[in-house]
């Protein structure tokens, strides 16, 4: 038996309001994901920092002024980095609280 082309149309719509909140689930991991990256990166450099100090300090023979240095760095990136990261998800939380806020006057 074959289905109308109306029969059809209202299948797909049916399909496309059930994938809604797939979409959005897909998405809330994609952004754990990006802010887990993001903090991975911010450990990873300044493990990289200061362990470039040392590698200098063995080359140069300057013993912990090079690692200190290195670390010192590293904390200013990854306090940079962190307030980045911060003021991102501040951002986010905040529009997702005037996008609720929104949806519950309309109701």
């Amino acid at each position: 038996m074959r289905a109308t082309f109306a029969g059809r149309c209202q299948m797909f719509h049916e399909n496309s309001r059930s994938r809604q909140p797939r979409r959005s689930q897909t998405s809330q991991i994609a952004q754990a994901y990006r802010t887990a990256h993001e903090i991975l990166s911010v450990a990873l450099a300044l493990g990289l920092f200061a362990g470039a100090g040392y590698w200098l300090d063995l080359k140069v023979g300057w013993t912990p002024a090079l690692t200190i240095c290195g670390a010192c760095l590293g904390f200013v990136f990854a306090g940079v980095s962190l307030r980045v990261l911060l003021q991102r998800l501040d951002r986010e939380s905040k529009k997702k609280r005037t996008s609720d806020k929104g949806e519950t006057q309309s109701e």
